[in-house]
């Protein structure tokens, strides 16, 4: 597009039509030996580019698995339970559920405090005093529960669904600020818990499906 703004106003049959060229028309080994993974981002629903995007990846026999992602409150629940039967009915297997935002973490020293009206700042003055009196609670990681999970939340539903439940990626400041200045978070923040929450999700698929070497 030449406005990254604009909308793209497309009936079903084109969007189709570009899923059919994106899968089948693209040369994904060029140089290389082709790619380790093809990870499809879908957005939420059960669309015609979800039925399209699996048929056709079927048909190459190159559908792996799903991970669902989620976060805690009941209205993206509904849609991920919608998804969970769409997955169901169309024989991909589903290898895990993401927990998405269900904390926010960051370090105490990058938190903002107020004033118990709301009105004023006092960020400067409480820094201050803990850094005299208490400096090495500043870098203690706080987390806060951002949506109160319904219904026992993702965890429960996975269980209800007898998929396995792979945990939460908390909300970090330094992963949103990493993904707008196009950095990768895991390198410049591996101490973080979200940075470890991601780890942990790389592994899980690499070790259920690993790559083979090419020799």
């Amino acid at each position: 597009l030449q406005d990254h703004d604009s909308a793209v106003v497309w009936r079903g049959p084109r969007k189709n039509g570009l899923i059919q060229q994106f899968l089948t028309q693209v040369d994904w080994t060029g140089e290389t030996d082709g790619l380790d993974y093809l990870i499809i981002d879908t957005p939420p629903g059960t669309s015609d580019e979800h039925i399209s995007t699996v048929q056709y990846l079927q048909k190459a026999n190159a559908v792996s698995g799903a991970i669902l992602v989620t976060t805690p409150e009941e209205v993206s629940l509904a849609d991920v339970r919608k998804e969970l039967n769409f997955c169901q009915k169309t024989k991909v297997p589903i290898l895990g559920v993401v927990e998405n935002m269900g904390q926010y973490t960051t370090t105490l020293s990058k938190l903002k405090f107020l004033s118990p009206d709301g009105k004023d700042d006092c960020t400067s003055q409480i820094l201050e005093q803990l850094k005299a009196s208490c400096p090495q609670i500043l870098d203690t990681l706080v987390e806060a529960t951002i949506y109160p999970p319904s219904g026992g939340g993702p965890k429960a539903m996975a269980e209800q669904y007898q998929v396995p439940y792979w945990g939460v990626l908390p909300m970090d400041p330094d992963l949103m600020q990493a993904c707008e200045a196009g950095k990768p978070f895991v390198e410049e923040f591996p101490t973080t818990m979200a940075a470890k929450a991601l780890q942990r999700f790389c592994k899980t698929i690499t070790t259920q499906l690993p790559v083979e070497e090419m020799g």
